[in-house]
């Protein structure tokens, strides 16, 4: 077995460059570490509230399931170097379609609602 090989045949687990790229997470104090998660939890609920003031409910909860899926998956092969499988990239890319569908529909809406008014 390599350095680079995937185990248990996933094909879109840590490689040995992800591994490298997460050693900082280490020296991080034991009493620190739940603070990282929890400010991004504090940063995704701030911008879900401010979305909610600006458009619909049920538009909002569809973007935002689609972005966290999304992003997860960019964020995953940028900063951890995570081999993403190209059928996983696929299904991004049609979430990703679907949430800018989401978006065009409703600023469509927004704009003929500003006009008939």
């Amino acid at each position: 077995a390599g350095p680079d090989e995937i185990p248990n045949g996933s094909n879109h687990g840590l490689s040995s460059e992800s591994e490298k790229r997460i050693r900082w997470v280490h020296h991080v104090p034991f009493y620190v570490r739940p603070a990282i998660p929890a400010i991004l939890n504090l940063l995704a609920s701030a911008l879900r509230w401010t979305s909610l003031v600006y458009i619909d409910a049920s538009v909002v909860e569809m973007m935002v399931s689609g972005l966290e899926l999304t992003l997860s998956v960019v964020a995953a092969r940028i900063f951890r170097k995570r081999i993403v499988a190209p059928r996983r990239w696929v299904g991004v890319t049609a979430v990703a379609a679907g949430v800018i569908m989401i978006e065009r529909a409703n600023s469509g809406k927004s704009s003929g609602d500003e006009e008939q008014g």
